[in-house]
């Protein structure tokens, strides 16, 4: 159902995108006409001094103006449009599958020192960062890497935006334009470099400047209506003229070094003037959101202060046009007037600018986490339970990476001890493992995980998974897992609550020191602080319970229909009886019948 609603909404912003370039077609063709239409008619009042006529030419002026406008209102809502598709073809692409081909993938955020970046799939090609990522800011981004953790941190920071995610998954047209606002600023843009702008204040005293442009700007004003309608001196305005500009241009290495950037910024001011607008007008009155949007109307409202701001600064932006630097600051002392007013706004709200930027870049990371609520059916928000005894207990649960049509939904009930889970070669066991722990990581960053229910007390992941060599560093595959299990020892140490994950427990050595590491290894690693799930193809394993370590089994099976393996890749109780290895080998051509 969700897929054909986004389906819906691309048919609909499609047929938005053809009326919109037929309008555009209609501006150009009216623009081509009125233009020459209307210097012909001037041209032609002012030769036969016809007032009719120049009236009339008034009038086609204006309706050129109004052409304009509106062309460039179009232009930009066309631009938006664009921008609105691309992000619901990134909703579509979560439903066939080819998100895995989107470019931000947060590889950058994954560090070797956190096994589970790597073992969870959080970053890289295929991951749960590339699946989530909305986020266009630089901040955003890291925002949303920093909360895909395996430790949790700050669970009031968790349940809030839990709260704020429930909110948006009933607007999801709201999340698509803020979506859709948000693209259309730069890929990346560091929004630091823009707070420090704002906020920095502008060297020296204004009061002198801000004194001479308004004396000297109002003289001139003045002294060409007094020249116009007095019969005054045309002498007097032009020195002032002169003067007015000589003055700009003494300044000129200062209001240039002061307003060059701002001018620079017109286009990304405008563009988060419109997104603070959209959530400002959200209907977003959860306590939530009004925690998170704080900053939005406090000291000053970002709305009003941001409009005033673009206007500056794409006053800023018309110096750069000779001719209009030349005339506006021989008549208006215009540089001087447009850094006053620039030092008077970061006087009252420069400071508040970055606090605007924060809130974005938190929207974007709750954008991301609502992913998974607007493109997946199942879904929910995990319960945090409380208690030093860890829990972790789940009906349904499916991996965010897999599709949901083709996920098989699996349950756990777990409680401090160790679960051993035997099956054959692609029977599930990985995959079960990663579910839980990535899962995990979702409810850490407040997003909703894919399971009907989910709960679990916090807990730190620790992952042995994906085990590599280091050739350059002379560390075998084996003893690389050593190191993983060692450290997993020393931080359980600590006494607190970790869910552990081992994928073939010592696969990297011979059967018989695998089988002693491993009994020893479960052993130390089975504590009442942690969850402990081994997978191993050591039936060995399974026996530790008689020896009074608080073991229990889980397996995968498969059946065989003719030359074909099948699977069902649910979890069972007990251990697994069948193995599959054989089969394969014969199958590849390896081993004969």
């Amino acid at each position: 159902m969700k897929k054909i609603f986004y389906e819906t909404v691309r048919e609909n912003t499609l047929a938005l995108q053809r009326s919109q370039h037929t309008q555009r077609t209609r501006f150009i063709l009216a623009r081509t006409l009125v233009f020459p239409a209307m210097l012909i008619v001037l041209i032609h009042a002012y030769d036969m001094g016809a007032a009719a006529e120049g009236m009339l030419g008034g009038f086609l002026l204006l309706l050129f103006a109004v052409l304009v406008a509106r062309h460039r209102k179009l232009e930009r809502m066309r631009l938006l449009t664009k921008a609105y598709l691309a992000v619901t073809a990134g909703y579509l692409m979560r439903f066939s599958g080819e998100w895995k081909s989107l470019p931000e993938d947060g590889a950058p955020y994954a560090k070797e020192s956190r096994p589970p970046d790597r073992d969870l799939h959080i970053f890289g090609t295929a991951s749960l960062y590339q699946y989530l990522c909305a986020a266009r800011t630089q901040a955003g981004r890291q925002r949303l890497a920093a909360a895909l953790t395996a430790t949790p941190k700050d669970l009031a920071r968790t349940r809030l935006r839990q709260a704020a995610g429930a909110e948006l998954l009933v607007h999801p047209l709201l999340c698509l334009e803020l979506e859709a606002r948000g693209a259309r600023l730069p890929d990346g843009h560091d929004t630091r470099e823009l707070a420090k702008e704002l906020a920095q204040p502008l060297n020296g005293s204004l009061k002198l400047i801000s004194c001479i442009g308004i004396v000297f700007a109002n003289l001139f004003v003045f002294s060409f209506f007094w020249m116009l309608f007095a019969g005054g001196s045309w002498a007097i305005p032009l020195i002032l003229f002169m003067f007015n500009l000589t003055v700009s241009i003494a300044f000129y290495p200062r209001t240039q070094r002061e307003l060059s950037p701002l001018g620079h910024m017109a286009r990304e001011l405008r563009l988060y003037g419109r997104i603070f607008h959209t959530l400002e007008r959200a209907p977003l009155r959860g306590e939530a959101f009004a925690t998170i949007l704080a900053p939005f109307f406090a000291p000053v409202r970002a709305t009003t202060a941001q409009s005033r701001l673009t206007t500056l600064a794409e006053c800023a932006a018309m110096r750069r046009n000779f001719v209009f630097y030349i005339i506006a600051n021989g008549v208006l002392l215009w540089d001087l007037h447009c850094m006053a007013y620039f030092s008077h706004w970061r006087t009252q709200a420069g400071a508040a600018a970055a606090g605007w930027l924060k809130v974005w870049a938190e929207v974007e990371v709750l954008l991301s986490l609502a992913r998974i609520g607007h493109t997946r059916e199942v879904h929910t928000f995990p319960q945090f339970l409380d208690g030093a005894v860890p829990h972790l207990d789940t009906e349904g649960a499916m991996p965010l990476v897999i599709p949901e049509e083709t996920a098989t939904p699996n349950d756990a009930y777990l409680a401090a001890g160790t679960l051993v889970i035997t099956g054959s070669n692609m029977s599930g066991k990985t995959t079960y493992m990663r579910t839980l722990g990535s899962n995990a990581v979702l409810a850490y960053a407040g997003a909703p995980v894919c399971a009907q229910s989910f709960a679990l007390t916090p807990m730190a992941v620790y992952t042995s998974i994906q085990i590599s060599d280091d050739l350059a560093g002379g560390i075998s595959t084996f003893y690389a897992e050593l190191l993983r299990i060692k450290k997993m020892m020393e931080c359980s140490r600590r006494g607190r609550p970790m869910l552990i994950l081992i994928d073939e427990i010592f696969r990297g050595t011979n059967s018989a020191d695998r089988i002693v590491g491993a009994r020893e290894a479960i052993r130390r690693l089975t504590l009442p602080h942690a969850i402990t799930i081994v997978t191993t193809h050591d039936f060995e394993l399974c026996d530790l319970g008689r020896e009074g370590v608080p073991v229990a089994n889980a397996h995968f099976e498969e059946h065989y229909e003719g030359d074909k393996i099948l699977f069902d890749f649910k979890i069972r109780a007990g251990r697994c009886r069948t193995t599959n290895a054989q089969y394969l080998l014969r199958m590849a051509g390896i081993m004969g019948e």
